[in-house]
């Protein structure tokens, strides 16, 4: 069980609403409801999951509730005093993997170094027996499993009619990690099949642990940069105990399976050429998909009307927001600078100049009513001189990277101190040490993330599913740190920037 489970399983155990929980926390009764739906990572104190259990420990009482908890905990004997049980609870509670953010700042480490590169071909060995002729074919087993996906996968590779693949699984995955070689065929022979022109749209499943989440995410960016795979996910709960895969190739063939929770040793899987049941398995797919959403919408330059469109439409919705770019963003970049650096770059770019003014327009109302904070390096001087510092996103904008001048970033980095100076919602974190400054994250509070590639080739992956942009909003968090978000010192950051300003401008 996740802890949103398992902390929705105490509140319904013990009648407890958001609002009474909220009012024993001293939290706001949506920060409850989030924790509650998964919208939100576990707190990451342990006092505040202590406090938690010493609330249901006391509301447990005799009889069902404390025989329900003792049940789901697997506690023999059952605690009878209170403080005893609040601490098994609490240490049921506790999130056993608390390595969440670690393992996003190694995706984005990861993701920030990705370059163009041809899809690789070696590792693929043809299946050394034939396409079974039947239109019926069935496999027992794990085994069973990879011997119908690798006939599926070689069939395709053998038409010469390119089509789309329809793929969902939420069956435990050990059949396709376990065995580090089969894990290396099934990888070459996918990249060959979109090698050769086809696509896939893949459904994923959010139930999932993040890692599991990161690392698919990861094998496959290359591919979600050309284009070639559209993700999808479910945004409602279920309850994963009867679970299903479609591996769905319309012109070919159909790999169906079925399993109860994560018992696939004796499954079975079925792989089907007859049209007719292909179609029919085709058209649950799709009847699937429409009830699912994009996980990410994905732009490299190419693409910027629709990327630009996309921003808009993500900064519709005001929320509190928290960034970090590789410099200084453009929400805090003055117009007449803008201007000044957009007409460095190739194309007519007079539209994006009305963009950015509409988009300032509407930082400054956000402003009134919501915090912005973002997360700032100080670089070298030296850096800034040489013209070393790009300007963000300016891959993105067209006519590639375009870079401060030394008037220029001084101009911009005393718009920022003016900001604090007179802004009381608006707060900058400086970074003690260097991060990686090849990405960028802007995250708006319950609304989505978006995750920038700033080294070549540039890419801006728009996320919106509540879990993955509640993981990167607790990433940056935990750059900042806690007590430094709740109580922010905008006057002694101004103060140290105009310091650094200082310097900066008697660096020759």
């Amino acid at each position: 069980m996740h802890f949103y489970e398992k902390l929705d399983f105490l509140m319904n155990l013990t009648k407890t609403s958001n609002s009474v929980l909220s009012r024993h926390m001293s939290f706001d009764a949506s920060y409850i409801s989030r924790l509650r739906s998964g919208k939100r990572l576990p707190p990451r104190s342990e006092d505040v999951i202590k406090n938690m259990a010493d609330y249901f420990a006391r509301r447990c009482g005799d009889g069902y509730p404390q025989k329900a908890v003792a049940e789901i905990m697997e506690l023999s004997p059952m605690p009878k005093d209170t403080k005893l049980l609040a601490n098994a609870i609490a240490l049921w509670m506790l999130p056993k993997d608390d390595s969440s953010n670690h393992k996003l700042g190694k995706f984005l480490n990861g993701f920030s170094q990705i370059k163009d590169r041809p899809m690789p071909s070696a590792g693929i060995q043809e299946y050394d027996k034939g396409f079974p002729n039947d239109e019926l074919a069935v496999y027992y087993g794990i085994e069973g499993k990879r011997r119908a996906v690798l006939y599926f996968l070689n069939e395709i590779i053998a038409q010469d009619k390119q089509q789309t693949l329809l793929l969902f699984s939420d069956e435990e995955t050990s059949w396709m990690t376990a065995d580090p070689a089969y894990e290396r065929q099934y990888a070459a022979l996918m990249i060959k099949a979109l090698s050769q022109g086809h696509t896939i749209k893949i459904i994923h499943t959010i139930s999932r642990n993040l890692d599991e989440m990161l690392t698919a995410i990861s094998q496959w960016m290359p591919l979600y940069m050309a284009g070639s795979i559209e993700p999808y996910y479910y945004p409602k709960k279920r309850d994963g105990i009867f679970r299903r895969s479609l591996f769905i190739a319309p012109d070919t063939a159909a790999v169906v399976s079925g399993s109860v929770n994560e018992q696939t040793a004796n499954s079975v899987n079925l792989l089907f050429r007859n049209p007719t049941a292909v179609a029919s398995f085709q058209e649950e797919y799709l009847q699937y998909l429409s009830m699912c959403r994009p996980l990410m919408r994905i732009f490299n330059s190419k693409d910027r009307a629709a990327c630009l469109a996309t921003l808009a439409e993500f900064e519709k919705e005001e929320s509190n927001v928290l960034l970090k770019t590789e410099s200084l963003s453009l929400l805090t970049m003055p117009e007449v600078l803008f201007s000044q650096m957009l007409c460095r770059m190739e194309e007519n770019n007079a539209h994006i100049l009305d963009y950015h003014k509409t988009r300032n327009e509407k930082f400054q109302r956000l402003l009134l009513s919501h915090s912005v904070t973002e997360i700032v390096v100080l670089l070298q001087p030296k850096e800034v001189v040489s013209q070393k510092v790009k300007m963000a996103l300016s891959d993105m904008l067209g006519g590639g990277a375009v870079y401060y001048t030394q008037d220029e970033y001084l101009l911009h980095l005393h718009n920022v101190i003016n900001l604090l100076d007179t802004c009381e919602n608006y707060h900058v974190h400086l970074a003690k040490e260097p991060t990686e400054n090849r990405y960028s994250v802007y995250v708006r509070e319950d609304v989505g993330a978006i995750i920038a590639k700033t080294s070549q080739p540039p890419v801006l992956l728009f996320m919106n599913e509540g879990n993955m942009a509640a993981s990167y909003w607790d990433f940056l968090k935990s750059i900042i740190k806690e007590n430094a978000y709740e109580n922010p010192h905008n006057t002694v950051v101004a103060a140290a920037l105009r310091a650094y300003a200082k310097k900066l401008s008697n660096v020759k």
